[in-house]
């Protein structure tokens, strides 16, 4: 069945649950002042046995009581009450029930005689109801306090409703609608309440119990809380609807008892779920509500026994009913258990705040007396009355002295009166000092949970910590690993935390399975763990991660101040996670600054120190890296006075792996230049050694150029490089020959694949080859240069040297780009055909 308080504000719980429980208290006390505060039922202490038709015979006189003392004798037949003649015992109660605290004159027939015999009318103290509205006023306040502590809790929420009720129960257990008292919306208020405890009431008197103390098969069963709420229905309507008289009293009975047996049927249910149900250690916290639950349970079923052997018990052995009064202990017992053991998360420290109160009434004492003794001994010496200006001034001195008495006397309440607690919460705040100055991750997650669960003597920790470029972690003691890795996303314990932002208890989680905002994998995994309390990690806004701990050594339940010192070191290990992380970041950046010096240079041993000489040709190259480490690569290879290769390549990915790559390469181009005679041979030898050793997600284009001055020729051969750019006469194009790049395939489809171009070098020929930083080098407006504004520069500067082109394009580039950061390596080598020199 649906909460219908699920969806409003804890304030507003608050609120209905102070008027209902006031509204409740104030039916019940009009009754209660009917019976025990105004003239009450009266008491003639003799019993009145009803022989033949409108014969009462007085009996069973209390010796030494009022009907004695009047002179009145077992035997004798009551005719009339203060003149009016009786019909039946209920007609002579309301007589006298007027005439409580005064005299009535019982007129009665001895030996056939009449006689008038004047007889003091007592007020009957029903302890029979006393015992059941104390009852219920009791369950009514541990209930209310309950409920205002976690005004949002199904299971509190519960437990009030139960109190409420019963206290409406309890509290109109013995109406008294006499017209006398009550005018006619105060009787028909009480007929009300009457009704409603009972249709109400004893639904909640069993469904309660299965909920409490643990979660029974059906409790959300509708059809058990319909067939509950018809039987109390019927109950009701036998109690008020039936006729009035003999015939139907054994209904009544029946009615009346079974209002009763409610109460027995979940008390039941308690008792089978704390011996069948109930994990041993659990039992210890709720062995006070078994002996509540048990002398309820005798005493109503007493007090039941003397209503049905002997009615009018309360009025001539007020002893018997005695008994009926251990009732108050019940909700006392009830209420110990959940405060002491926090049954239903509920946290009042009764017992300190009475010591700090005791001390502080005492230290006012001390401080009223001191005011007045230093006042005397002033007028004393000093021999002054109403000295206003000394008398300002001692109070002023004590309040001085007083203060730090008071602060030091607290200190000593905490060392003497809570010393456990007192040394685990110094202990934790000298650590959150401590925390923030580690560095280490391990170390930081170690040193929380050891100290932790050192300190607080916690039998299960774990901390979990999340982040959005370090991943998730987790630390954990007495637990499996397994059950420490939490989810990110919704209905995740992550996203409760983050959501209410404050310690999510979970020693319930059991009870209120439906309740609880998590999924189902991850209930199961803090059942399983043990887990009764989690805390989170905040910092600022942003949920680091959280503390999950869970029962105590001692068995001892969480306290507020635990919570909150809990509180205070989750946030302080939140700063120093993110410190470690901080200082993880700097250190992983300083590495990778010094990895990237180191490549550098690495690179720039690669490239050539200078241009090589050879007759008939221009040559110049330059590689500017994107960041301090590309991936580009260009080279010289003299391999004859008239003969030179010329590389130029892209290794895929950057930094120290691309070095490194480029190092090998290196080495394994200028092995292959002396071994083999065409750029063919050469790239299809290179692929094979770079094939095994290369990694699969990395690759490498090259082009190879190897000029023949002494022939007169180029022979010009890519693997998957960019095409060359060759440029006669003013005349641009790029030159065709297929490839794909290296380390792609071992050997077949690579050597099918590979084309070798030739040409003649003929003066005044150009030559580009070039990586895609330059023609894929991009603007503001993430628009890239292109081919065509480097064929027009090779166009327009063909009679320059082979440095100018080179600058001429880098001046383009760097022009085109604008501020726009560039991210790509800008490689060229530029080769002009020019005529020898004599």
């Amino acid at each position: 069945m649906k909460n219908p308080f699920s969806h409003m504000s804890a304030r507003s719980i608050k609120i209905i649950y102070t008027l209902s429980a006031l509204v409740v208290f104030g039916i019940c006390f009009m009754n209660f002042s009917a019976h025990m505060l105004g003239r009450g039922s009266g008491n003639d202490q003799c019993r009145w046995i009803v022989k033949g038709e409108s014969r009462m015979v007085i009996t069973d006189i209390i010796s030494g009581g009022v009907a004695d003392l009047a002179g009145l004798r077992d035997g004798d037949v009551l005719v009339k009450i203060d003149g009016e003649s009786i019909k039946d015992a209920a007609a002579a109660q309301k007589l006298i029930d007027k005439k409580v605290g005064a005299y009535s004159v019982y007129t009665i027939e001895r030996d056939g005689e009449l006689l008038d015999r004047p007889i003091f009318i007592c007020k009957l103290v029903n302890l029979l109801f006393l015992s059941q509205f104390l009852f219920g006023l009791g369950f009514l306040i541990v209930g209310y306090v309950v409920v205002m502590a976690k005004p949002q809790g199904k299971i509190q929420q519960m437990f009030a409703r139960y109190s409420i009720l019963s206290m409406l129960f309890f509290g109109l257990a013995v109406l008294n609608l006499d017209p006398a008292i009550f005018s006619g919306w105060q009787r028909i208020t009480l007929i009300a309440g009457f009704v409603a405890a009972t249709v109400f009431a004893l639904p909640i008197f069993i469904r309660f119990f299965l909920f409490f103390p643990v979660k029974r098969k059906g409790s959300n069963s509708i059809l058990l809380a319909i067939t509950l709420h018809i039987v109390s229905i019927g109950i009701a309507a036998a109690i008020f609807g039936l006729p009035k008289g003999e015939n139907f009293l054994p209904v009544l009975i029946v009615a009346f008892v079974l209002r009763y047996v409610f109460i027995f049927i979940g008390f039941g249910f308690f008792i089978h779920s704390y011996f069948r149900l109930v994990s041993r250690e659990r039992r210890i916290q709720l062995f006070p509500v078994l002996i509540s639950i048990a002398i309820s349970l005798v005493l109503f079923m007493y007090g039941l026994l003397i209503q049905t052997i002997d009615p009018i018990a309360a009025f001539l052995k007020p002893s018997v009913v005695m008994p009926l009064m251990l009732l108050v202990v019940s909700p006392a017992f009830f209420g110990y258990a959940i405060f002491r053991h926090r049954l239903m998360d509920i946290d009042v420290i009764i017992r300190r705040s009475l010591i700090y109160g005791a001390v502080t009434a005492l230290l006012a004492a001390v401080y009223l007396v001191s005011v007045y003794g230093i006042g005397t001994l002033v007028n004393y010496f000093f021999g002054e009355q109403n000295n206003q200006i000394l008398i300002v001034v001692s109070l002023v001195v004590v309040a001085f002295v007083f203060d730090p008495v008071k602060q030091k006397m607290q200190s000593a309440i905490d060392r003497v009166f809570f010393h456990e607690r007192y040394d685990y919460q110094r202990a934790l705040l000298d650590f959150t000092q401590e925390l923030p100055r580690l560095m280490e991750m391990e170390h930081i997650l170690k040193s929380i949970i050891s100290r932790l669960s050192s300190t607080m003597h916690i039998e299960k920790i774990s901390v979990f910590i999340c982040g959005e470029k370090g991943g998730c972690k987790a630390a954990a003691h007495n637990l499996e690993k397994s059950d420490c890795e939490f989810k990110t996303g919704k209905n995740t314990l992550m996203a409760l935390l983050e959501k209410t932002r404050k310690p999510a208890d979970l020693h319930l989680l059991g009870d209120e399975y439906d309740a609880t905002e998590i999924n189902d994998e991850e209930k199961q995994k803090l059942l399983r763990s043990g887990i009764v309390l989690s805390v989170p990690m905040f910092l600022q806004d942003r949920l680091v991660g959280f503390i999950n701990v869970g029962p105590k050594m001692s068995g001892k339940i969480y306290s507020q101040e635990d919570i909150n010192l809990l509180a205070t070191v989750a946030g302080q290990a939140a700063i120093a996670i993110e410190n470690s992380r901080l200082h993880k970041s700097e250190i992983e950046q300083g590495r990778i600054k010094e990895e990237l010096d180191l490549a550098k240079k690495i690179q720039q041993g690669l490239f050539p120190k200078k241009s090589p000489q050879v007759p008939g040709l221009d040559i110049t190259g330059i590689s500017v890296p994107a960041s301090s480490v590309g991936g580009d690569y260009y080279d010289f290879i003299q391999l004859g006075p008239k003969k030179v290769l010329v590389v130029a390549a892209d290794v895929s990915g950057k930094g120290m792996s691309a070095a490194l790559y480029m190092s090998k390469i290196q080495g394994m181009v200028q092995l292959s230049a002396h071994m083999y005679n065409t750029p063919k041979e050469m790239l299809i030898n290179i692929n094979r050694r770079i094939f095994e050793g290369l990694d699969r997600k990395s690759f490498i284009t090259m082009i190879l150029a190897l000029f023949d001055m002494k022939k007169k020729e180029v022979r010009i051969c890519r693997a998957g490089h960019n095409k060359a750019l060759y440029s006669k006469n003013g005349k641009v194009r790029s030159l065709e020959g297929g490839g794909i790049g290296l380390g792609l395939e071992r050997g077949p489809m690579f050597e099918n694949a590979i084309e070798e171009v030739r040409l003649p070098v003929k003066s005044g020929s150009l030559f580009l080859f070039y990586t895609d930083g330059i023609t894929e080098a991009m603007n503001e407006k993430k628009q890239q240069l292109g081919e065509r504004a480097v064929i027009d520069i090779l166009k327009t500067k063909k009679d320059i040297s082979a440095e100018g082109i080179q600058k001429a394009i880098l001046s383009r580039v760097e022009k085109f780009r604008g501020s726009a950061e560039q991210h790509d390596d800008v490689t060229m080598v530029v080769v002009k055909s020019v005529p020898v020199k004599k």
